[in-house]
């Protein structure tokens, strides 16, 4: 038989076409020697690894530098033991939003002004920018990679928000329902605004801290200005510096010093100094009116319940997320956890 040219190229054309199919299925469905070889555990063996993820191998460095980050974050020096293990997790996930933010590149926004901004904040934080560039080197940093890496995390941070919005929307009806399950958990308490010079008694001689006190009201009575005398002889440096006042005091069992004369039958007047003793000494008060207690309406809280279900959705449609992206990394065999 003639071996023409085109029966040359036809021979090739065929074994080449077999090669790439073998090489299809080994790959993409028998996960065969070539596979295999593709995905060597070299790490494993090594015991440098704690994770592989899509190829891409995570070493304990990299875990322990992640986790000097968030602890830094979290103004901590270490990661707790029992933390270790979600630690590790969390750097899975990350790297499992990350590899989606690659192939996603193109359908998010560019952050690269975003990210020097990032980076310019935090470069305020440190005493001088050689010390942040003392900083980043540590982390093995410098910084242009890592204006790089803030600015994958904020389009990763993107891709998510994306990816949740779809499950964080809340009605008004969906307020409305939440606010007749709740209704009687959002009581507001009667209140007061009130105002206080104290003096402490312990270790003193009692009867001058009587007397200098039954003295201040007399002062307050007469006229003298309240604000002054507080900051000028009240003892609780917290609400001196404040001209005395206390806040909204709420008629609740943990309320501040429950023993004073605040609500109830026995309440003090409004807009009357008077002085009273607790345990902790005395105090010349000046309390305000008294506001009843009430139950808001639906309008009044519907925006605040509005906000409450739709952190709490956004919190279960994040962690749906990340629970997909693990399953099927796992399902598809391109995710392996070695340990920390």
């Amino acid at each position: 038989m003639k071996v023409t040219p085109f029966r040359i190229f036809s021979l090739k054309l065929a074994f080449f076409s077999a090669v790439l199919a073998y090489l299809a299925v080994d790959l993409l469905v028998w996960r065969g020697p070539v596979w295999g070889m593709l995905h060597e555990r070299g790490d494993e063996v090594n015991g440098d690894a704690v994770a592989r993820v899509y190829g891409e191998v995570l070493t304990r460095e990299e875990l322990a530098r992640f986790e000097q980050e968030q602890n830094w974050q979290r103004g901590r020096t270490e990661t707790p033991r029992n933390e270790r293990a979600a630690m590790l997790m969390e750097m899975v996930r990350r790297t499992l939003l990350r590899i989606r933010t690659r192939y996603n590149d193109k359908n998010l926004p560019d952050l690269a002004e975003e990210a020097r901004a990032e980076l310019s904040r935090l470069e305020s934080r440190a005493v001088s920018a050689q010390e942040f560039d003392q900083w980043l080197a540590s982390q093995g940093y410098t910084r242009p990679g890592f204006e790089r890496q803030l600015a994958t995390a904020m389009k990763s941070a993107a891709l998510l928000e994306r990816a949740v919005e779809p499950f964080c929307e809340v009605s008004d009806a969906d307020a409305d329902k939440h606010y007749e399950l709740l209704r009687d958990q959002l009581a507001i308490p009667a209140h007061r605004r009130v105002k206080q010079i104290f003096l402490a008694s312990l270790e003193k001689e009692p009867q001058a801290v009587e007397n200098r006190a039954r003295d201040l009201l007399q002062q307050v009575q007469s006229g003298n200005d309240f604000a002054l005398l507080a900051r000028n002889n009240s003892e609780d440096d917290a609400t001196a510096a404040s001209d005395g006042d206390l806040g909204e005091i709420y008629d609740t069992p943990e309320r501040i010093l429950p023993e004073l004369p605040l609500f109830g039958s026995g309440a003090l007047a409004a807009d009357e100094p008077a002085l009273v003793k607790s345990r902790w000494g005395w105090h010349i008060l000046l309390p305000g009116p008294i506001t009843p207690a009430r139950v808001p309406s639906a309008q009044e809280c519907r925006e605040t319940l509005k906000s409450a279900i739709r952190s709490a959705q956004r919190e279960l449609a994040v962690r749906a997320f990340f629970d997909a992206a693990v399953r099927e990394a796992f399902s598809k065999e391109h995710l392996t956890i070695y340990g920390e």
